[in-house]
């Protein structure tokens, strides 16, 4: 299986190295890796807090992990027979270790590890949800290598279908699969059932019938000058002509065309075969591979969705597709094919199968009624029991798709409900780790994110922007006096304050503990002090818990960046310095430090 990933010995990846990062946050371990075992040695493609790249596989814990199959937790490595000799404890110090197997394919045994170590030992090990939140990086991981797998596969998969498919287009130029001829004016005079087949039609209608009209508009122009060529200098043309079916739908027909003449008269004779089944597998696969791709690198779930309708477009000429995804109890578009559609109201979801309905039944028909049918498709999680969201698609035609479409449709809701699920797993990750989860404010991390941004902005614009550090006065006697639900109260409340109390583009984070910071960009020294003594007053009004309330005091420091400044730490601690004064000072009031 490592062989087929050609993984080892390749770059740090930052999707990686983001993981092992979260991973050691989590944990609170200073050491995490992801280790692959190879047959005599342990390689990293990621790592953190350890220097080595590699480690021989007789002395590596992983290699335990992979022969029991199951996650394995060492709390004191030292007090362990099994480990108190290993060259681990003495060169590198880990005494703590906790590994989880990366499992690329099922049945197959795991080819790695993602795993936190410390030098420290811990007796309690790891808490059930920090051992619930590895293992799901530990997918994360192993969905990454999948998906690397998977690109391998596809690659050599096309160079094989290249391959066939020429043998195929040879076998059925040979065979004439089926045959058309045109007259000098163009004009279908003769064919057979196989490709009055491919239009879904009989032979008889079809006859008599200019070909152009039977041809996707976009490829009219080419169509027409590869006739008149023909009938004109009488050369031989192949490749693909694109029609469309009595029912609307996009069917490829396989071409070779070459003039002959009858009774003096010169005529078109055509040899095609219907190719609309290997073009909408191919879709299909190309569509799996682009959506990996685009899920590994982090795109927006909108990007990825928008190929995904692009294909539904192309393959069903004049169909409009809407995408609905259902987000925090919120029914969202995520994807439209066409800007008249927006400000549609999307029905709710309902049910797990397709359903298809002709015109006068769609719930669509009143706002949109030139829509002939409508066929709903159910985007899946990967275990097919979440509904996450739904594929509306809006033919012009009232029909039903053909199996192979239905096929392939199907297909595609797979690969969007694969997409959305994926992107709600990075989602609910990234908020963990960039907000504070008792009161929903951005942390620390996402502070100092969003700080070097504004302040890259105002030195661009040469403006100031001014930071407050708010600290609580005596919340540890609110701990103590009323219990942690009446702190945690009183912190989520004052969150809540400071929202409606700020403007819309003020940064509000929580550092931790007691501690806020509140970002104003494009303020001016008097704008700041208002504001601050606005939030002091808003935010120091009593809070009511249980049957009481409870009295807020807090103190605040108030600075201005410096012209040019974009040094974040410097200034959060400035403006720490500037709260111990106001303490100083008799706590409950706005103390500005001068810059």
């Amino acid at each position: 299986m490592l062989q087929d990933l050609a993984i080892l010995d390749t770059a740090p990846e930052e999707g990686f190295d983001a993981l092992t990062r979260l991973a050691a946050e989590i944990c609170g371990c200073r050491i995490a890796l992801i280790t692959l075992v190879d047959e005599a040695r342990q390689w990293f493609k990621s790592r953190q807090g350890l220097a080595v790249s590699e480690t021989p596989r007789d002395i590596g814990f992983c290699s335990l992990v992979l022969l029991q199959g199951e996650p394995l937790v060492v709390r004191d490595a030292a007090r362990e027979p099994r480990f108190a000799h290993n060259p681990l404890l003495a060169q590198q110090g880990v005494r703590f270790y906790a590994g989880v197997p990366l499992v690329v394919q099922a049945g197959v045994s795991a080819v790695g590890t993602l795993c936190v170590a410390d030098p420290h030992p811990r007796p309690e090990g790891l808490s059930e949800l920090q051992l619930l939140q590895l293992g799901t990086l530990a997918e994360l991981v192993s969905e990454r290598l999948r998906s690397r797998l998977i690109i391998r596969r596809l690659r050599e998969s096309e160079r094989a279908r290249n391959r066939q498919s020429q043998l195929l287009e040879a076998i059925k130029r040979a065979s004439g699969i089926g045959f058309a001829l045109l007259d000098q004016a163009g004009t279908i005079v003769e064919l057979n059932d196989k490709v009055a087949s491919i239009l879904e039609q009989l032979p008889e209608t079809l006859k008599g019938t200019d070909p152009l009209a039977l041809t996707l508009p976009a490829a009219r122009a080419g169509v027409a000058r590869m006739i008149n060529c023909c009938l004109a200098e009488g050369l031989r043309v192949n490749g693909d002509w694109p029609l469309l079916s009595r029912q609307g739908a996009l069917r490829i027909a396989g071409v070779n065309a070459e003039r002959l003449w009858l009774d003096d008269q010169p005529y078109l004779f055509c040899v095609l075969g219907d190719k609309t089944q290997e073009r909408l597998e191919e879709t299909l696969r190309d569509t799996q591979a682009r959506t990996l791709r685009e899920v590994t690198l982090e795109n927006s779930l909108s990007e990825i969705l928008a190929s995904i309708g692009n294909a539904i477009v192309y393959h069903r000429p004049g169909a409009r597709v809407l995408i609905s995804h259902l987000t925090d109890d919120s029914l969202d578009i995520e994807y439209l094919s066409h800007p008249e559609l927006e400000g549609l109201r999307v029905p709710p979801l309902a049910g797990t199968r397709p359903v298809f309905h002709d015109a006068g039944q769609s719930p669509f028909t009143q706002e949109v009624a030139e829509v002939g049918a409508w066929w709903r498709f159910p985007l899946l999680s990967e275990d097919r029991l979440r509904l996450l969201g739904d594929l509306w698609i809006l033919p012009r035609q009232s029909t039903r798709p053909a199996a192979s479409e239905f096929v392939f449709l199907e297909g595609l809701a797979r690969v969007a409900g694969f997409a959305m699920e994926r992107q709600d797993q990075w989602e609910a990750l990234r908020e963990r780790a960039e907000y504070d989860a008792l009161t929903g404010l951005a942390n620390r991390t996402l502070l100092v994110e969003q700080l070097g941004q504004a302040l890259y902005e105002a030195a661009e614009h040469r403006q100031q922007l001014a930071l407050l550090f708010i600290d609580l006065d005596d919340f540890k006697q609110i701990n103590d006096s009323h219990g942690h639900h009446a702190g945690d109260k009183v912190l989520t409340c004052l969150a809540e304050r400071m929202s409606e109390t700020l403007r819309k583009t003020d940064i509000i984070a929580r550092l931790g503990g007691d501690e806020f910071v509140v970002v104003l960009p494009e303020v001016e020294l008097d704008s700041a002090r208002r504001i601050a003594q606005k939030l002091l007053e808003a935010l120091c009004q009593p809070i009511k818990w249980e049957e009481r309330f409870l009295p807020v005091s807090l103190s605040i420091g108030l600075i201005l960046s410096r012209p040019g400044e974009l040094d974040e730490q410097a200034l959060i601690q400035r403006a720490d310095a500037a709260m111990y004064r106001a303490k100083q000072a008799g706590k409950k009031q706005v103390v500005l430090l001068p810059a």
